[in-house]
């Protein structure tokens, strides 16, 4: 479910960018659609930091996505 949502907020024209929230209480900033890969061919969320590093999220574990709405954070 979680991973489908992060796919409609990557498809979404114009980007807004959303931030991942672990159970280990780890957060991901997406800053844009290009720094994330949601898709049915892989198992995880695949996430490029702004230092370049790449984290393999799974979807079981996250706990929150939030993002902004006309300036009003929102949670999924």
């Amino acid at each position: 479910m979680m991973k489908e949502k992060i796919r409609g907020l990557l498809n979404a024209s114009p980007f807004v960018p959303f931030t991942i929230e672990m159970a280990s209480g780890k957060s991901y900033h997406v800053v844009h659609p290009d720094f994330a890969i949601a898709n049915s061919d892989s198992p995880e969320v695949i996430v490029e930091e702004l230092n370049g590093l790449v984290q393999f999220l799974n979807p079981m574990l996250i706990t929150t996505i939030l993002h902004e709405v006309n300036g009003v954070s929102e949670t999924e």
